[in-house]
């Protein structure tokens, strides 16, 4: 009977330790929250990416993983506890089986998805590994969440995509970027024409109030924008806070009309009007079919000088501007004396040097003698300098090759002179339109290039030395591209697209 009484007891206690634990793990799953669900592809414009959501704000931190194939590593990245209920997931190949692993609070959530092809809407077909012709790269430092090159085919078609160092497709998204930058401890796209930045999702983060082309940058709270005219095409900025509302619209041709000094010249008045087609002037071209949009000022590159307040742009048509951004008025310009561009419309044969009131703006020594020609990429350095990717870009074809360049400017308002400080050129890389310049590196010793037309040729050098240390050519053109990782790390360098001064 006592041995009877014994086992009841013992059944009794494991019962109650059992119930016990129960009520423990009940508990800590009720803290976490129910388990959320894996999306692949959820607005249907990034095939190799995926979204896991749940249904409260998570109290643990949530693991996200990507299993690499074909010797490329995992990429992980861990939302922290308090995120939210959405949780980007990146890092697929295409035309393959894919592993996604989730760890919520402990509990492991698993995906296999067969990726197949990737196309694009104008039929391009997106391998899934290019030939990297030159890979001297240093050891990445951070190995779940290396760096791919991204390259924004915005100017030409909507399409992004993601290469590692070895080639591997690992990202692609259905969108018309100028660059992919850091948001808030995110990754943003910026539009060319799409007017709205997008997460590495698709999902709209904010709308922007006029029509945009090639170039954004952030400042302070704000955005600096490239926008249009109706008739002058691109040739107008636009300034809006970060909820997508105009602050100031600002025109070029105005910025040239108000510089002229008609007193003293006053045949510049008509010679603008052979130069600066646009409503903003009242001069909008004419011939015998009727109205005519010319884009006659083509500005394609914006950097802001936030200790200065000087915007510096570029004007692949005409030259380099430095412009006081809050008086909107020019302090210099520069372009070589032999600039002989396209013309936007036959006939076009005007440029800024034909404008007698602007000699005195313009900057001189190497600038006049050896300077830009139809560039793009404006790049401000920490010393002040400012580089750009010289494109040379007069003719179809250029036997001396396209060039990296940097100028110092020095002197005051009659007297300004360029010194040529810096220049890379290969004869053999070539890019009569598009091209983009970054600087990447832990202490930015290195230049990324894109030669962008006829096709993507993309070059990454140390800076001193010149040393090649990476080289792709893909088949297909393309407008920029940037070097980041998919994910934020805390601390972490990243490259930089424009400003190394007083980036934002």
């Amino acid at each position: 009977m006592k041995k009877l009484l014994s086992i009841i007891l013992l059944i009794t206690s494991i019962l109650s330790l059992s119930c016990n634990h129960n009520k423990l793990n009940s508990s800590l799953a009720s803290s976490i929250g129910k388990v959320g669900e894996i999306t692949v592809n959820p607005l249907g414009v990034t095939p190799l990416s995926a979204v896991y959501t749940t249904e409260t704000v998570n109290a643990a931190p949530i693991t996200v993983t990507v299993k690499g194939l074909y010797g490329e590593p995992d990429i992980i990245h861990t939302y922290p506890a308090g995120y939210g209920t959405e949780f980007e997931i990146h890092g697929m190949f295409p035309e393959s089986q894919n592993t996604i692993e989730v760890n919520d609070g402990g509990r492991i959530i698993t995906k296999n998805i067969n990726i197949g092809s990737l196309s694009t809407s104008d039929n391009t077909t997106i391998q899934k590994q290019y030939n990297v012709e030159i890979n001297e790269l240093s050891e990445e430092k951070y190995t779940n969440n290396p760096e791919l090159y991204f390259i924004l085919n915005g100017g030409l078609n909507n399409f992004v995509v993601a290469i590692s160092k070895n080639g591997f497709v690992r990202y692609f998204l259905n969108y018309r970027a100028s660059k992919i930058t850091i948001n808030n401890k995110k990754m943003i796209f910026y539009p060319t024409y799409e007017a709205k930045n997008v997460n590495l999702l698709g999902f709209e983060m904010v709308k922007y109030p006029t029509g945009t082309h090639h170039d954004t940058i952030k400042v302070n709270n704000n955005y600096l924008y490239l926008s249009h005219s109706q008739w002058g095409a691109e040739d107008r900025v636009v300034e809006m806070d970060s909820s997508g509302k105009e602050i100031r619209k600002l025109s070029f041709a105005k910025l040239i009309e108000n510089t002229l000094d008609l007193v003293s010249y006053p045949e510049d008045d008509a010679i603008l009007k052979e130069i600066a087609y646009t409503e903003d002037i009242n001069n909008i071209y004419n011939d015998n079919s009727g109205k005519k949009v010319v884009n006659w000022f083509h500005a394609n590159s914006l950097v802001y000088d936030s200790s200065t307040d000087i915007l510096y742009v570029s004007s692949r048509d005409h030259a380099v501007l430095a412009i006081d951004y809050s008086e909107w008025k020019l302090i210099w310009w520069m372009a070589d004396s032999k600039l002989n561009t396209v013309p936007p419309i036959d006939g076009y044969d005007k440029f800024f040097k034909d404008l007698k009131s602007l000699e005195v703006y313009r900057a001189k020594g190497d600038g006049l003698d050896d300077g830009p020609k139809n560039q793009h990429a404006l790049f401000l350095l920490a010393n002040g300098n400012l580089g750009m990717f010289d494109n040379q870009g007069d003719e179809n074809t250029n036997p001396n090759g396209s060039r990296y360049v940097e100028y110092k400017i020095t002197g005051s308002f009659g007297n300004y002179m360029a010194q040529k400080v810096y220049e890379y050129r290969d004869s053999s890389l070539y890019s009569r339109i598009m091209s983009d310049v970054d600087f990447t590196g832990e202490n930015y010793e290195n230049l990324l290039f894109v030669y962008a037309y006829p096709t993507a040729r993309i070059l990454e050098i140390e800076k001193n030395s010149k040393r090649e240390l990476f080289k792709l050519s893909l088949p297909f053109a393309t407008y920029r591209v940037d070097k980041l990782p998919l994910y934020y790390d805390e601390g972490r360098v990243y490259s930089e697209d424009c400003n190394l001064k007083n980036p934002n």
